[in-house]
């Protein structure tokens, strides 16, 4: 005959409230502590936005140049476009200036000018430059 089995206590499965407790207290102060890069990558992310920004805008100028220099300064659409102003080259861009940003007015000179982006928001601004075209 076959020795009777004796009933062994299972062991407990899950975890306790002391380990959960813990886990949550590392947690948030992981997260806590992960507040502070994300607001520096906010800010850094805006800094890059302004900078493609105008840099875009002086592609745009540049390429309009070009493209005036082979038309002999003939516009039309499609063509050279005629730029007279820093604040000209919103409509040379592919897009519009997104929202909050702007480009101060300013005369252009056919030997080029300083141009700026700005930011409505807090008044930064980033470099570019201009040159008049366009007949």
């Amino acid at each position: 005959m076959p020795a009777p089995r004796t009933a062994r206590p299972q062991p407990r499965r899950g975890f306790s409230l002391v380990g959960q407790l813990a886990a949550l207290s590392l947690a948030g102060t992981l997260s806590a502590g992960a507040l502070g890069t994300l607001g520096a990558l906010d800010s850094q992310a805006r800094e890059t936005a302004l900078a493609r920004l105008a840099a875009s805008a002086a592609t745009a100028m540049a390429l309009n140049q070009a493209a005036c220099l082979l038309d002999e300064q003939r516009t039309g659409p499609g063509r050279c476009q005629p730029v007279r102003d820093c604040a000209d080259v919103a409509g040379l861009l592919m897009n519009d200036l997104p929202a909050g940003y702007t480009v101060p007015a300013q005369p252009l000179s056919a030997q080029g000018t300083r141009c700026s982006v700005q930011r409505l928001g807090d008044g930064a601004s980033a470099g570019f430059h201009g040159v008049a075209a366009g007949g």
